[in-house]
């Protein structure tokens, strides 16, 4: 009796002990992970004011969309304060604001502490030059009803989804579109407004929708490995060349486009102003172009 009384307050103590030393390391595990951080940040701008953006970040989820107010900037950001770090500079002379978010290590990633969220509001009536780098992450741009005088996005890893779901307020001087590896989706594209565009894609799905298209364009189109789709709209003229990769490049074109020399060319693209300059370098995959 006295033997099973004494293994049983052993038994207790060995509970207690353990259940200590298990809070103790959770306390310890949760306090080496650091603290999630909120960080935000606006600016006042006037309807004349030319705001030049630069965006560099290491890895996030990064989600650009307008803003309700007309004139105000507005980032906020969400990230564990021991894997993150960032910088925001405003130089008011130039109206240049610039944006660094820094990954401070690329290893030991505990069921996604090193994640992090940053979403920026633009000023619709403020006429905007954007350049985003991005390295990692996925990236929701809705960029409808803005005033962007030039947008230049590259991406190094991680699905990219752009659109426009509005006209762009003012004409867009170019726009510049890198991704690396990862799905990407650019809808309602013509509404952006584009003199020119160059988009760029090296290793996955592409998807364009030249939707909105109001007035002539052209488009540079280079990929590398991955499939492709271009929508383009029917009442838009075409004027499009295709630099096949050899027997690697799987083309899918329109019947109502015709070939002329190099050329595959619409019946209405002499006689619309609504018309389109495609030149597309297909790489690796299946290139598709249809009209909807």
């Amino acid at each position: 009796m006295f033997l099973n009384k004494g293994c049983s307050e052993a038994m207790n103590k060995q509970k207690i002990t353990i259940l200590t030393f298990s809070l103790l390391l959770v306390g310890s595990m949760l306090s080496a992970q650091g603290d999630v951080v909120r960080k935000r940040h606006n600016y006042e701008f006037s309807a004349q004011d030319y705001l030049i953006f630069e965006i560099e970040i290491d890895a996030a989820e990064v989600k650009i969309s307008p803003n309700t107010h007309e004139t105000e900037l507005s980032v906020f950001l969400k990230f564990n304060d021991e894997s993150f770090d960032y910088d925001i500079d405003f130089d008011e002379h130039d109206n240049n604001i610039s944006l660094s978010f820094e990954k401070k290590q690329w290893i030991d990633d505990h069921d996604g502490q090193l994640r992090a969220e940053i979403e920026i509001l633009l000023p619709p009536s403020v006429v905007v030059d954007l350049d985003c780098r991005i390295k990692a992450g996925e990236v929701d741009m809705q960029l409808g009803d803005l005033s962007l005088k030039r947008l230049a996005l590259k991406t190094w890893a991680g699905d990219v989804r752009v659109d426009f779901q509005q006209p762009n307020r003012i004409a867009m001087r170019s726009l510049l579109l890198n991704t690396k590896i990862g799905e990407t989706r650019l809808k309602n594209l013509g509404n952006a407004r584009f003199r020119h565009a160059e988009i760029n894609n090296g290793i996955g799905q592409l998807e364009i929708d030249f939707t909105g298209l109001a007035e002539g364009a052209s488009a540079d189109v280079d990929l590398d490995i991955g499939a492709t789709e271009i929508f383009i709209p029917d009442e838009v003229g075409v004027k499009l060349s295709v630099h096949k990769f050899l027997f690697l490049s799987q083309v899918d074109i329109p019947h109502k486009l015709r070939k002329k020399g190099k050329y595959y060319i619409s019946d209405n693209y002499h006689r619309d102003d609504k018309s389109v300059i495609l030149k597309v370098k297909p790489g690796i995959g299946d290139l598709r172009i249809s009209y909807h």
